[in-house]
């Protein structure tokens, strides 16, 4: 579960950096004037580093310049109380924007007094940062006559490196999303193994001697305490019937820890041979054992049942 929600936040990660890239975005009669607000709500909130990472030209040299500059034509952050933007151009990778900004006048308590209309004019340019203020005027309307483009320096970041690997990243969360699907799928269905019981009611018994011959217990030759090892279960049909519903359990004693007490075989084919695994992990060395390991199975419309020999662990 945890690999699937991996994979999806890691396709998402792709998808925001695409998007930030440019792949997807807004058309430039959008992006065009939500630039323009973007810089001048920064302005008037006062994060004027923001407004500088949005501004490349010869206007501003730091972001302090900014605040100077706009302080000097009455525009303090606070006072600005709405933004129209009045015209708009675009022409190739080029926009110019006209706004009028109502800004008012604070008393000495910081409360608006008088307002006044204050034009701010814009030249942008389309860059692979998106679209970059590149002129800011207060006095005279700018033009897309005889602009030039400009040389926007863009630093490599993080979102660059994930949008330029896309494709490769996109095969890898793929196959990581199909990973976590497949352990989902499995242990979901490990749970619903987990949460079976047997049923042994209306059992007929029947001789361990019986069982004995076409049930084996297998551990691992080597077993040691705090270490997880393994009991093979192996299970034979010698007869020309299925067995049916075959399933076994066992007691596991204080020293012994198990994923799974019940393990189910469901139906064995005449002649088949089946296996199925207890998973344990000692506590102490000495010896172990499984206690009443019990067989219930059906054959030929009757439920059996027997218990066989304890089986014993030397735990090293």
């Amino acid at each position: 579960m945890k690999n699937k929600y991996c994979s999806i936040v890691l396709l998402f990660v792709i998808l925001v950096s695409i998007y930030s890239s440019g792949c997807v975005g807004q058309s430039p009669e959008e992006e065009v004037p939500a630039r323009v607000l973007d810089f001048l709500n920064a302005v008037n909130e006062g994060e004027f580093s923001t407004a500088f990472d949005m501004y490349q030209g010869k206007d501003f040299l730091a972001a302090a310049s900014i605040e100077m500059i706009f302080d000097n034509k009455g525009i303090e952050p606070g006072t600005i109380q709405e933004i129209n933007v009045v015209s708009q151009e675009i022409v190739d990778d080029l926009a110019i924007v006209t706004t009028e900004c109502s800004v008012a006048t604070l008393d000495l308590s910081g409360s608006p007094k008088d307002t006044t209309i204050v034009p701010v004019y814009f030249r942008l340019q389309n860059s692979e940062l998106g679209w970059i203020i590149t002129r800011v005027s207060f006095t005279v309307p700018l033009t897309l006559e005889n602009a030039e483009m400009m040389d926007i320096e863009t630093e490599s970041t993080s979102i660059d490196v994930i949008a330029d690997n896309a494709p490769v990243i996109s095969v890898i969360a793929f196959v990581m999303l199909g990973s976590g699907l497949y352990l989902d799928r499995k242990d979901k269905a490990k749970k619903k193994e987990n949460n079976r019981t047997i049923d042994v009611s209306g059992a007929t018994p029947i001789q361990k001697e019986t069982i004995a011959h076409y049930v084996r217990f297998v551990p691992s030759q080597q077993i040691t305490a705090g270490k997880s090892a393994r009991v093979d279960v192996w299970v034979k049909n010698f007869t020309q019937q299925p067995y049916q519903n075959f399933a076994i359990k066992a007691k596991f004693g204080n020293t012994l820890e198990a994923e799974k007490i019940n393990l189910f075989f469901d139906n064995i084919a005449p002649g088949e041979t089946a296996k199925r695994s207890w998973v344990i992990k000692p506590k102490l060395s000495g010896w172990a054992s499984i206690e009443e390991p019990t067989v219930v199975f059906n054959y030929m419309g009757t439920k059996y049942i027997g218990v066989l020999d304890t089986v014993w662990l030397q735990v090293q």
